[in-house]
């Protein structure tokens, strides 16, 4: 049983960053709407989705006041600021170095993972977060899109903000079933979207939505958002945060991949290089987390 439950939650994380590589692409098919219009239609998208399957299956479910405050945490970090400054940065820093920016993320994660939630550092995963970075970072030197420095600072603010979001969903998904979680997580950060959306289209003279766009924020919605958003908080019910984090590297890898495919963008050989030392570092969480699951069991 423990074996399917692990088995499970791989695959969900590489169904999370399989979809949130696509991001980065599909967000490049739209780019006469606003990123703050994008964000938010996102948001109301992936809201509307998840409270339908929160209303049918768990509508008994009851929050406890105490942890009212780790729901906005969610919605606000994760949710709002993460979805906020990744497009922000993405817009003006470029795709490529947004995405090797964001590979920070296993760092991050696991650091706050040990401050807040006690999770142990072994060296297996010191070496897996080295190779995580060196990946992304041959994975990206052939990008062409030169990065902005304000581009470059809200990204890795986004990676702190979702950093922080992740361990709290971890807190709460020992008490909450994941897809209420995400659920919740998400309409509160639609109450911020909205206002943000609406203003930076004021200021854009409009929406700049036609056929097109609408079915790619149907896509962003749907898929990029409320899919992997539940199988993220579905992977941290059932791993370590800092465990989970360590398979981040998977989302350049996934994005350059689908670039090549969708936008016939070209790599350097040397992204093969980077894709095995993330493939060697998927590998090394995975026999990692088994020991400790052993050894945890032994005790």
């Amino acid at each position: 049983m423990e074996v399917w439950r692990k088995g499970r939650a791989w695959l969900f994380l590489f169904v999370t960053f399989f979809f949130w590589g696509s991001v980065y692409v599909f967000s490049k098919l739209i780019p006469g709407v606003p990123t703050g219009l994008v964000g938010c239609l996102r948001c109301a998208i992936a809201a509307v989705v998840l409270q339908i399957v929160v209303h049918t299956r768990f509508r008994g479910v009851k929050i406890a006041r105490e942890d009212y405050k780790y729901f906005v945490s969610v919605g606000v970090l994760g949710y709002f600021a993460t979805i906020f400054l990744i497009q922000k940065g993405i817009a003006l820093a470029g795709s490529s170095t947004a995405s090797l920016i964001n590979s920070m993320t296993p760092v991050a994660v696991t650091i706050f993972a040990a401050l807040i939630l006690k999770e142990k550092i072994t060296p297996v995963k010191i070496l897996c977060l080295v190779l995580a970075l060196a990946g992304t970072y041959i994975i990206t030197t052939g990008a062409t899109a030169e990065g902005e420095m304000m581009g470059a600072l809200l990204v890795v603010l986004s990676v702190i903000s979702w950093a922080l979001a992740s361990v709290n969903m971890r807190q709460l998904t020992a008490k909450y079933p994941p897809i209420l979680v995400t659920a919740y997580g998400m309409l509160i950060s639609l109450a911020l979207h909205i206002p943000v959306g609406a203003a930076e289209s004021l200021r854009a003279g409009g929406t700049g939505l036609d056929g097109r766009a609408v079915l790619v924020l149907l896509y962003l919605g749907l898929v990029g958002s409320a899919l992997p958003q539940y199988t993220w908080t579905a992977s941290l019910s059932m791993l370590p945060a800092s465990t989970c984090s360590l398979f981040y590297p998977l989302q350049p890898a996934f994005s350059a991949i689908l670039g090549a495919l969708l936008l016939d963008e070209t790599f350097k050989p040397a992204f093969f290089l980077g894709m095995l030392l993330i493939s060697i570092d998927v590998v090394l969480s995975t026999l990692e987390t088994r020991r400790l699951s052993r050894l945890e069991a032994g005790n």
